[in-house]
C-alpha cells in the first residue's frame, strides 16, 4: 500500500505550503494525477504546485 505525502505541493498563488489534509479532489488525466486542494492561507482552491 503507498502512503500519501505529508504535504501536497505549494499554492500557485501565495506560495503557501498545502499539508495533506486540504486535499479536496485528485483525479487521473492523460498526463497523470491531478489534484484540488484548498490552500490553508488564502483560502482558495487550487492545484497545487509539487
Amino acid at each position: 500500500m503507498a502512503t500519501k505525502s505529508a504535504t501536497l505541493g505549494t499554492c500557485p498563488e501565495c506560495g503557501e505550503t498545502i499539508p495533506g489534509g486540504y486535499l479536496l479532489i485528485e483525479y487521473e488525466t492523460t498526463e497523470g494525477p491531478e489534484q484540488f486542494a484548498e490552500c490553508p492561507d488564502c483560502r482558495g482552491i487550487v492545484h497545487p504546485r509539487p
